[in-house]
């Protein structure tokens, strides 16, 4: 017994000292303002835990710094509060400062400029409310100090923003909900700020943005809206934290959203700002592919991994040669290589990836020694149990058309949806009593460029679209076409001005910009201002630039294994569609030469491209 109690006396003094370095560690790298932090120790000297939390952020603090003097910083916010209500920002203004970085900003660590009244300002009323609310009794210390405690999120400047929030806020937990189940008072917090809204942003490069700009703007991207949530569920006493991705292949960026703490010790995610209600059989993820889930932390390593909330199924991959003792498993990158999401030990010729998410493409990868990570294996399907290997038959070959090279997403589909029916009239008479000819849509548009050829040579001089019946109008672009000339109306009106938006937009040769109404069955009316024969004429939908374009390069690819990325040869389209002879069995990438970057992997099933990692 007493050799156990001696064991127990040296680690927890190896612990001390262990804590105690970390600590001295903080207050060295403080320089002059190491009297501020010893002041916020010497404060709660004896108050148990409280001077447990101020260790705690002053260990952990030498990680964390702001940008507090950076003009170019204050310049692009005041640009991101100009937005309208669309999001809309006039392009010069952002291709003035789109392309800075965080570099043209000061940095200052926290522990060098952090006030003693601050912090104790922030711990006081950390603990106040983690004291108060109900469902807190099932917090413990540890916790608190990840999902309550913290100061600060990111790089923001620091403010006192705990007061502001709970001042705005608190009535929701007073007054609208008095229960005791923390995910019902998250949501009911959630329930306001979808009354208020949020105006999503990504055209800015900025650090975070901070406390009282959100309180104010509520704009920016997932990033800013997770940051907004967190302040407002950590100053009313909700514990809750920041879970994110580092890397989706649809998007080809990350996504961070907030999950709340529930008494049971899970977290449940949220749906920012949509029309889904927090609830405990939602997961917080948006549908988009992910591979591997973090969660940020205060404390070092200011990450961890916590895919265990979110995936239950393990992959099992046979390991052929290999130069080491780990096996790398990556996603698609369109600049053909593979973002590594996780690494496993080989054993028996056989690694092992917990916690993965099924019905992702992923590419077996081994670190070779100044070569970074290369394919070791052919790519494979995981559907959650079994593995689909993409091996290529170069001997059995098929001839296929392609049509586009990234995912059909759902929205991008509806603006397709939203033309059938659609009526395109010919006059020579502005108010169109008299029509020339009309043309209807008759189908759902299963390409961006839909070309009409007219059976007869059409005089007019006015031309008017007119929408469906209970349907929106988003118009990439209209080319009217005759005798070889095109011509561009010289005047264009919709019948609802008011809630037009960007109208010349759909003249402007560029088939990502748009006209938009939301008005049901609006009508758009063209003036050539003098009589044309037309002999064609062409219908972009609103889009996202990935069908086939005419005049574009393409190449093709198919993964041979080891080999990498095969290339099937390159091809001008000269229509909406191209065709290749491809082994069966593959999987295929198509790059455009010519422009964009969203481009996805796909495979052949019955002659057709089927895109696997889909975003709906």
């Amino acid at each position: 017994m007493r050799k156990y109690i001696f064991i127990l006396l040296l680690l927890s003094l190896a612990i001390g000292c262990r804590d105690n370095r970390r600590l001295d560690a903080a207050l060295e790298f403080a320089g002059e303002n190491r009297v501020e932090l010893e002041r916020v120790l010497e404060h709660y000297r004896d108050s148990g835990l409280k001077y447990e939390a101020a260790r705690f952020l002053i260990e952990n603090m030498p990680g964390y710094y702001g940008y507090y003097r950076g003009v170019t910083s204050e310049s692009r916010k005041a640009l991101l509060s100009s937005a309208d209500t669309t999001g809309t920002i006039l392009p010069y203004r952002v291709d003035r400062w789109q392309y800075g970085t965080e570099k043209h900003y000061e940095k200052l660590y926290d522990v060098r400029v952090i006030k003693a009244d601050y912090l104790i300002d922030n711990i006081d009323r950390a603990f106040a409310v983690w004291q108060e609310r109900p469902w807190n009794k099932y917090l413990s210390f540890e916790d608190f100090c990840e999902t309550i405690l913290p100061y600060r999120i990111g790089n923001e400047a620091l403010e006192y923003w705990r007061d502001k929030y709970e001042k705005k806020y608190a009535y929701l937990l007073d007054s609208v909900y008095r229960g005791t189940d923390v995910v019902e008072a998250a949501a009911t917090v959630e329930d306001r700020l979808r009354e208020e809204g949020f105006l999503w942003d990504w055209k800015m490069s900025l650090p975070h943005l901070g406390p009282s700009f959100l309180m104010e703007h509520h704009r920016g991207s997932c990033r800013d809206a997770s940051d907004l949530i967190l302040y407002i569920m950590r100053s009313l006493g909700i514990p809750t934290v920041i879970d994110f991705y580092t890397y989706a292949p649809e998007l080809r960026r990350g996504h961070s959203w907030t999950s709340v703490r529930d008494t049971t010790g899970k977290y449940v995610g949220m749906q920012q700002f949509t029309k889904e209600r927090l609830n405990r059989n939602i997961c917080g993820l948006d549908g988009r592919k992910s591979g591997k889930i973090l969660r940020r932390c205060f404390a070092y390593p200011y990450y961890k991994d916590v895919s265990d909330n979110y995936f239950a199924d393990t992959l099992k991959i046979d390991v052929p040669d290999c130069e080491s003792d780990k096996l790398y498993i990556g996603i698609f990158h369109p600049a053909q290589y593979w973002e590594v999401m996780d690494s496993a030990v080989i054993r028996d010729g056989r690694a092992v990836f917990p916690n993965v998410e099924s019905e992702v493409i992923f590419a077996p990868l081994c670190k070779k020694r100044n070569r970074g990570f290369t394919s070791i294996d052919y790519p494979i399907y995981f559907d959650g149990k079994r593995v689909h290997h993409y091996v290529p038959d170069t001997v059995s070959q098929d001839t296929v058309v392609l049509w586009r090279k990234y995912p059909l997403f759902r929205k991008m589909a509806l603006y397709l949806k939203e033309f059938y029916g659609g009526k395109f009239e010919f006059s020579n008479r502005k108010d169109f009593k008299e029509i020339a000819y009309a043309y209807t849509v008759r189908d759902t548009p299963c390409i961006a460029y839909n070309e009409v050829i007219l059976p007869r040579k059409i005089s007019c001089r006015y031309v008017r679209y007119v929408a469906p019946e209970g349907k929106r109008t988003d118009m990439g672009e209209l080319l009217f076409y005759g005798g070889g000339w095109q011509y561009k109306p010289v005047d264009i009106r919709c019948a609802e001005v008011e809630n037009a938006v960007n109208v010349q937009n759909m003249v402007d040769g560029d088939p990502l910009t748009f006209y938009f109404t939301g008005f049901m069955g609006s009508t758009i009316l063209m003036d050539f201002g003098k009589q044309v024969v037309l002999d064609s004429f062409v219908f972009i939908p609103r889009n996202d630039d990935n069908f086939i374009r005419p005049g574009d390069e393409y190449e093709l690819f198919y993964h041979g294994g080891r080999k990498g990325w095969v290339s099937l040869g390159r091809k001008i389209a000269r229509g909406v569609s191209l065709s290749y002879v491809v082994p069966r069995g593959a999987l295929f990438h198509l790059r455009c030469l010519t422009r964009g970057k969203e481009e996805q992997v796909f495979q052949i099933e019955k002659g057709k491209q089927v895109f696997i990692s889909n975003f709906d």
